[in-house]
């Protein structure tokens, strides 16, 4: 585990002053996460959209893809849409490495004309904004977020301290991912003092998924195949339609996948309507799948990364499969 340097700290102070100025002098600020979205993603999405009501504003929020069933448990989920039919006077990007990864929200009239806050903690942001508030050392995005709220002085109150706490607790996958520290704890004990219920949050975001997530589950497992210690399983639509799940995900199978003891990579390719694949990349400690994601235009950490692939998942896996058999250091017989 690693902590920010003095100079590091500085810069997110300064990162914090500038980000506050821009929210103030917003009104009708437009909040974006990132493609297929995950409990961070919208758990900062909504919280922060939330907490900017008590400044006053009008945020829009907004997630390029619909919202997977499982976190519509989230308090305001319901307010999240996937176009911006109004006007917006600033752009918030949360959870995204890079602009790709905000789909077609930059093709939204306005975009571009406004200033951007780009909140992170992605290893491999970009830092595409006018402001760029990446924290590399926080657990998830929804830290950063709590961060700008105490900037702002914006009070906590349970439905935002449970978004937030959602994001905390499935980006760590229920505090077990190695880059916990005791500022994460001492922020999960914030939020559950401001009335976020940890069980609840556990329960919902990570050991409840709708029974059509299970069927996607069932239909994707058929084609589950393990070589050279990368397990890999494909989700083609006609799976997705099969089983009835709405999301554009694979609903957390590529976590499943890595729970096998002879695994030390996993990926899940995805077939999209728009004819890319959306590729979820999972690491064990000590590999790095990050890089793979960025020789495609994504993102992520060593151990969670992902990125969209121009063509189908077969396509797709011609050409990522050797680099993590590369990470592994094996080749293929």
């Amino acid at each position: 585990m690693t902590y920010p340097s003095t100079s590091q700290m500085v810069a997110l102070e300064q990162a914090l002053e500038e980000a506050a100025q821009l929210i103030h002098s917003a009104s009708h600020p437009l909040l974006v996460c990132h493609i297929s979205p995950d409990g961070d993603a919208i758990g900062s999405l909504v919280g922060l959209g939330q907490a900017l009501c008590y400044l006053g504003q009008c945020p829009l929020m907004v997630s390029p893809d619909p919202l997977p069933p499982g976190l519509r448990y989230i308090p305001g989920t319901e307010e999240v849409v996937q176009r911006a039919d109004a006007a917006f006077d600033l752009v918030i990007s949360l959870d995204c490495s890079d602009l790709e990864r905000l789909g077609q929200v930059t093709s939204f009239a306005g975009f571009g004309r406004v200033p951007l806050i780009n909140v992170d903690h992605h290893l491999t942001n970009l830092y595409f904004g006018n402001v760029n508030l990446v924290d590399i050392h926080a657990t998830s995005t929804a830290e950063v977020v709590l961060r700008l709220l105490d900037h702002l002085a914006v009070p906590l109150d349970e439905k935002v301290a449970t978004c937030l706490l959602t994001g905390i607790v499935t980006d760590t996958r229920g505090f077990r991912t190695s880059n916990v520290t005791i500022q994460t704890m001492e922020a999960a004990t914030r939020l559950m003092r401001a009335g976020a219920s940890l069980p609840y949050i556990t329960r919902h975001g990570l050991d409840s998924r709708p029974t059509s997530a299970l069927l996607l589950w069932k239909e994707a497992l058929a084609s589950l195949q393990l070589k050279e210690r990368v397990a890999w399983a494909t989700v083609s639509l006609s799976m997705r339609h099969r089983a009835g799940y709405e999301g554009n995900g694979d609903a957390g199978l590529v976590d499943f996948l890595l729970s096998a003891s002879d695994a030390d990579v996993a990926a899940v390719f995805v077939e999209r309507k728009d004819g890319y694949t959306e590729i979820g990349l999972r690491a064990m400690p000590g590999y790095d799948v990050a890089r793979v994601a960025q020789r495609f235009g994504g993102g992520g950490h060593a151990l969670a990364a992902g990125c969209k692939f121009p063509g189908l998942p077969e396509e797709a896996q011609t050409q990522i499969l050797p680099l993590l058999w590369e990470i592994v250091g094996t080749a293929p017989s």
